[in-house]
């Protein structure tokens, strides 16, 4: 008798599955860095895994790979990476200092459940056509859990180069709880892949993107903290922006 036929599936489908596994064990990296008090290398890790969550999703549509499967990969990845992994890092630099028994980690947990929340609401969306995932006028249903992650590490790394660690492990508890409730919030907040330019504004984008990039290459720990502090400054504009445009 003749083997019976096995489907193959091209390499190129499995790219989306790679960059998000990639993803994960960075994110789990990050925390063994964390642990050994190399926060510069903990945080980093976090913001790589950050880009490629935002790089397999449009491998995936540009491939035409897009799967069940991915997606689920997707959500696990990313509990991890900007659940876990900021709760657990931002413990280890701070929380783990708070006097009261419990206190801090009580903070993680709420984080992390926050960011499961977070994922499990946008997740039920998708399965339901009825339930929008954007609000309208392309805005986000709250913080998306990957600038959540991000936000989270804000105050450390504004440690790196701008000033030194000023933050008391309280503020860093209301901190993390605020990005927490962020994530689980109806707040609108700005769908920046959405976002739209006007032609006579491409040329200019083009020409600062540059710069931009270099500084994300040779000066990351000066412009990530800047675009998560201009992210968090836009979230009162996003809502203003979203209820004149529901007038």
């Amino acid at each position: 008798m003749s083997a019976p036929h096995l489907s193959k599936i091209p390499v190129s489908k499995l790219l989306p599955s790679f960059i998000t596994l990639l993803g994960l064990c960075l994110g789990i990296t990050s925390i063994r860095y964390a642990f050994d008090a190399k926060w510069n290398i903990a945080a980093a890790l976090i913001l790589i895994s950050a880009v490629l969550d935002a790089l397999d999703g449009r491998v995936a549509r540009l491939l035409d790979a897009s799967s069940k499967f991915g997606a689920e990969l997707d959500s696990l990845s990313d509990i991890v990476s900007f659940g876990v992994a900021p709760a657990l890092t931002m413990y280890l630099w701070s929380l783990n200092e708070i006097p009261y028994k419990g206190a801090g980690w009580t903070v993680v947990l709420f984080f992390v459940a926050c960011s499961a929340i977070r994922l499990a609401r946008f997740n039920s969306n998708l399965d339901n056509p009825e339930s929008p995932k954007k609000l309208k006028g392309d805005f986000f249903t709250g913080v998306p859990i990957t600038a959540g992650g991000v936000l989270a590490l804000l105050p450390m790394m504004l440690t790196f180069d701008f000033i030194d660690n000023i933050f008391s492990y309280w503020f860093i508890a209301i901190y993390m709880c605020i990005i927490g409730l962020l994530m689980v919030s109806r707040v609108p907040t700005f769908a920046l892949k959405s976002a739209k330019i006007s032609k006579e504004y491409v040329s200019i984008i083009l020409v600062l993107a540059a710069p931009i990039m270099a500084g994300m290459i040779l000066e990351p720990w000066f412009v990530f903290p800047i675009f998560a502090i201009l992210y968090l400054i836009s979230i009162p504009f996003s809502i203003w922006n979203h209820k004149k445009q529901s007038l």
